[in-house]
């Protein structure tokens, strides 16, 4: 039995929406195993840029609970008119501690707890009205609200060491 052109473009439209479904469910779920975090160090060396002045370029090494350690990726910012370090901090967060804003999303959505600013949770829509849990880590606010954001998730965050040209933050998870 040949299918009617209605039907093929019912089991295309099914196709994709499926594929959106798993996208989304892998992202979430990624999030939501990372590996326990025992401590991460930030190190930011700051790079003069002719147009946009100086910029952060971060690398971060990140203990594990389990006894392993990685370095991450080099994160940088550039541009204007907000906080370049509170950004790269807030990727570094993002890729290793959403674990713990998912571990606790209902309490922010519910906003049964004082979620400090930087904290980022909701829900959206997408294309065929799959919803979207998302909650993550902002960047551009102030390196000085990752100390309330730390303690909020269980950790300390504190300013190391700095000069001219760099700055070291680490964070300790105290669960």
């Amino acid at each position: 039995m040949k299918l009617t052109e209605e039907q093929k473009l019912q089991n295309k439209l099914l196709r994709q929406k499926n594929k959106i479904e798993k996208k989304v469910n892998d992202k979430v779920f990624r999030e939501m195993n990372q590996k326990e975090v025992e401590s991460i160090i930030i190190n930011i060396e700051w790079r003069k840029s002719r147009m946009w002045g100086y910029c952060p370029t971060c690398e971060a090494k990140i203990h594990f609970k389990n006894g392993t350690s990685e370095i991450s990726p080099t994160y940088t910012a550039s541009g204007c008119g907000y906080d370049k370090e509170s950004t790269v901090i807030a990727n570094v967060f993002n890729d290793y501690l959403k674990y713990k804003l998912w571990r606790i999303f209902h309490d922010l959505i519910s906003k049964d707890k004082d979620v400090p600013y930087g904290i980022y949770s909701g829900k959206y829509k997408t294309d065929f009205d799959i919803e979207v849990k998302h909650v993550s880590f902002d960047g551009g606010i102030g390196t000085n609200c990752y100390n309330r954001i730390s303690k909020f998730i269980g950790g300390e965050f504190e300013h190391i060491s700095s000069g001219k040209t760099f700055d070291v933050f680490k964070y300790t998870d105290e669960e």
